[in-house]
């Protein structure tokens, strides 16, 4: 009897580390085909699996939410939260602005030293979006380099056929000459080239095209597992990307409440 009661203590201990807990905000629903799972988008990235009960209007766009999953990543509960939130229609938005040109360095040790130099005190459970605005805010202020981010976009194919958990992932990137290369401070040891970089992602080692971000949500769906998406260092979120393509809404400058939020995010210690 008393082994019983422990194996049972175990699994119910074990359940209990694998749930996850945590608060979000809602920026899209994907309904599977009938009788398949629905992916639910996050702001941060993350995507979590819905039963195919469930419906979309359930899941509104911009409600922030506090979300249990279980050690699958399965939804088992979620409720709304107040909005605390980062606004997203904020300055410094420009009709058809323009952006410098990218640096480029002179060599790959030149990068190489770059990356070194790089901010390593973020929390552990920081998000890609707030690293790589930290980052390259803090490289253009430190050595005047004016970068460039890639979003890497996980089709709905890769996330269902791998039971991926996320949707996009960014980060800089630089030039050396005409050759571009990812500054990744968290995910590689040194700057990387793109194929490369999207090789520690995507497990069928399948190219991502560099696409729009629009040919990304018309094809989300399609044979193709990633596509990459090249953006200015001002652009956070997919969102500002989405301004950027759909209405020429371009950032031509950091905005001091977005650099802040990240900061905050980053590091415990906030912003300089």
């Amino acid at each position: 009897m008393e082994k019983v009661f422990l194996t049972f203590v175990l699994i119910l201990l074990s359940s209990t580390v694998l749930a996850e807990r945590f608060s979000d905000t809602i920026h899209s629903f994907s309904e599977g085909k009938k009788g398949q799972e629905h992916l639910l988008f996050l702001n941060s990235g993350r995507v979590i699996f819905v039963e195919p009960t469930f419906t979309a209007e359930e899941f509104p766009s911009g409600d922030v939410v506090e979300i249990e999953v279980n050690g699958k990543n399965r939804l088992e509960a979620i409720s709304s939260l107040p909005d605390q939130s980062l606004p997203l229609y904020q300055d410094p938005f420009e009709e058809l602005g323009i952006q410098e040109d990218a640096t480029v360095l002179t060599s790959y040790a030149q990068a190489d030293s770059i990356f070194r130099g790089m901010n390593r005190s973020y929390k552990s459970n920081t998000e890609c979006t707030d690293r790589a605005h930290v980052w390259t805010y803090e490289e253009w202020k430190k050595h005047g380099l004016i970068s460039r981010k890639v979003f890497m976009f996980f089709t709905n194919t890769y996330i269902r056929r791998y039971n991926y958990h996320w949707w996009f992932h960014v980060s800089p990137y630089t030039f050396v000459g005409s050759t571009e290369y990812i500054l990744d401070r968290r995910y590689t040891s040194g700057p990387r080239l793109r194929k490369t970089w999207s090789d520690i992602f995507i497990r069928s080692k399948k190219s991502c095209p560099v696409k729009t971000y629009a040919h990304y949500r018309r094809n989300k769906n399609g044979p193709e597992h990633c596509f990459h998406v090249k953006s200015s260092m001002y652009n956070r979120l997919p969102y500002h990307v989405r301004m950027q393509e759909d209405y020429g809404r371009v950032q031509t400058r950091f905005n001091t409440s977005e650099v802040n939020f990240s900061y905050r995010a980053f590091t415990r210690r906030g912003s300089n």
